[in-house]
């Protein structure tokens, strides 16, 4: 297995521990894995090619050649765990890991499956790390400060992050069992070049608003959002206006994991991950680095340090470059705010 194989496995063991399940000796035919990946099979390529141009068909490893396809991460997932429902890859660059916590959900609407395990992994090699650095995309910083932190004035750039997180998900309304609900999902696209972030914020706010209704709610209702915001120029401007736009000088508060966290596909279940979690204790943690928000941002809540969460509804947006866009609505649940 590649970097990918080993969090995926090593993920989806401590989701089966976090929600208490066992799985049968013989396995379940009705679990299964969705998991979203962006850089899934690449590192393996790498080195499989760097042995082969450099050594011949002889010299290339051959049981590395299982691990040269995205969908590998999660086949050895549910291979290890014994789950033969569906076994599902979703690549959608950064915005993979919620997207398929989003396919999770319609998978078990449909009742293709009785339970998933959903979300995101990714591990960073060098052949990944090149053209990001070559399109200058990511910051030039070489140590952390506000211009690596989304929705700064001085930002300039993300930080690419590796990891995996999971979540166990089923249909059913006691939640209490677990961290919370998942209420409403929605998955839209926009048209635009095929590296580029969003040029208007319309989409980004009717993808919301699909999720929003999905989930039986309104603008109003929702308490905290934590945003796709990755502190590139464009992607954090257009949110900010949709935002803006959709919830004005609500009493929502506005955060995102990404500026300790970095951009990679997993992403938006991390996002997922820290709303549950930090929900749980009532709170909602600060964008790391914040100092100076940009004027675009002016009228949005942005979390500068951790608060208490106002309620426990939570919208999570994940946007990719290339015009993907994915939006879930949650019901954490919360245990209040925790004593300093």
């Amino acid at each position: 297995m590649d970097r990918t194989g080993l969090y995926a496995v090593a993920a989806s063991r401590l989701t089966l521990d976090d929600a208490g399940r066992s799985i049968p000796e013989e396995g379940d035919d009705r679990m299964g894995v969705v998991l979203g990946t962006w850089t899934a099979g690449g590192g393996s390529t790498q080195q499989f090619l760097d042995a082969l141009f450099r050594s011949g068909p002889t010299g290339a490893p051959a049981l590395l050649f299982d691990s040269t396809v995205a969908n590998a991460a999660a086949s050895v997932a549910g291979l290890a765990h014994r789950f033969r429902g569906p076994n599902v890859t979703v690549s959608h660059k950064e915005a993979s890991g919620l997207a398929a916590i989003v396919s999770g959900v319609d998978l078990l609407r449909e009742d293709r499956a009785s339970a998933l395990i959903a979300g995101g992994v990714d591990a960073i090699y060098e052949s990944f790390y090149k053209p990001h650095d070559r399109f200058e995309v990511m910051s030039p910083d070489t140590a952390f400060s506000s211009r690596l932190a989304p929705f700064d004035a001085a930002r300039d750039g993300f930080v690419l992050g590796e990891g995996a997180f999971g979540f166990w998900i089923e249909p059913g309304d006691d939640h209490r069992r677990g961290h919370g609900e998942i209420l409403g999902v929605a998955a839209s696209s926009v048209a635009g070049p095929i590296n580029a972030w969003p040029s208007r914020s319309e989409p980004l706010v009717r993808t919301m608003q699909l999720a929003l209704a999905d989930a039986g709610l309104e603008p109003d209702d929702v308490d905290v959002v934590y945003a796709s915001a990755n502190a590139t120029r464009g992607l954090d401007a257009i949110e900010a206006q949709a935002l803006t736009g959709l919830f004005g000088d609500g009493r929502a508060v506005v955060t995102s994991v990404k500026g300790a966290l970095g951009e990679f596909g997993a992403s938006g279940s991390a996002a997922c991950a820290a709303a549950f979690l930090c929900g749980r204790a009532g709170r909602v943690p600060p964008i790391a680095g914040l100092d100076a928000p940009d004027s675009t941002a002016s009228s949005l809540r942005l979390a500068r340090t951790a608060v208490d969460a106002p309620g426990p509804i939570v919208l999570v947006n994940s946007f990719a470059s290339g015009g993907a866009l994915f939006s879930v609505v949650l019901r954490v649940l919360s245990l209040g705010p925790v004593k300093e």
